[in-house]
């Protein structure tokens, strides 16, 4: 398995913000975006290989009961993640994931996994999702991650909110673009019944 880095830090999106969580992130990636803030983790090498055992082992013994598996793109590496699920046991452990698999087979043999799976917005230059992902959200194991960087991405949200409906969704502003789009991007949320603001925690705090 490939793996960029394992980390102790508090979960910074999402329904799960704020747990202390093990993070896993794999390295590889099968998008490229704009705003992506883990490029070390999709390119240049910076990764080392380990077996799936080994990993279930050091992540078992983690004191925290959260586990986040990132990337990267998990599912570019979905028969040892597979592997790594069935071994994993009394913990909670959530994907995240960029859209563009289909993951609800894999959720359905899962039901334990919670899954943050992103819809890609235009200025990502990846705007793909796959569409299989909606029916399995409504079940309230995952919920959609939008972020947004310019007022396209906001009428993009806008275009998609009739797929929507019993889905948990949070619309992240790209963090580096500062406090007036933040209040932007607040805006628009408070005027959409259905979506959350969220910030990323980490980033705030200055950690991992």
């Amino acid at each position: 398995m490939k793996i960029h880095s394992i980390f102790d830090s508090l979960q910074g999106e999402g329904r799960f913000q704020g747990i202390p969580t093990k993070f896993v992130r794999l390295y590889g990636c099968n998008l490229a975006c704009s705003y992506c803030d883990a490029e070390n983790a999709v390119s240049g090498g910076g990764f080392y290989d380990t077996d799936v055992h080994r990993l279930i082992e050091e992540v078992s013994k983690s004191r925290f009961n959260d586990i986040c598996i990132t990337g990267g793109e998990p599912f570019c590496q979905a028969g040892d993640l597979e592997r790594f699920a069935d071994g994993i046991k009394n913990k909670r452990i959530s994907i995240e994931t960029n859209g563009s698999f289909d993951v609800s087979g894999f959720g359905l043999k899962h039901p334990e996994i919670f899954f943050s799976i992103d819809w890609k917005t235009p200025s990502s230059g990846n705007p793909c999702f796959n569409g299989s992902n909606l029916e399995f959200l409504k079940n309230g194991k995952g919920w959609i991650k939008f972020v947004v960087s310019d007022i396209n991405d906001l009428e993009f949200i806008s275009e998609k909110l009739k797929y929507l409906d019993n889905i948990e969704v949070f619309v992240s502003p790209v963090f580096e673009k500062g406090t007036d789009w933040f209040n932007a991007v607040q805006r628009f949320v408070s005027h959409n019944n259905g979506l959350r603001f969220q910030l990323q925690l980490h980033k705030i705090l200055g950690i991992e």
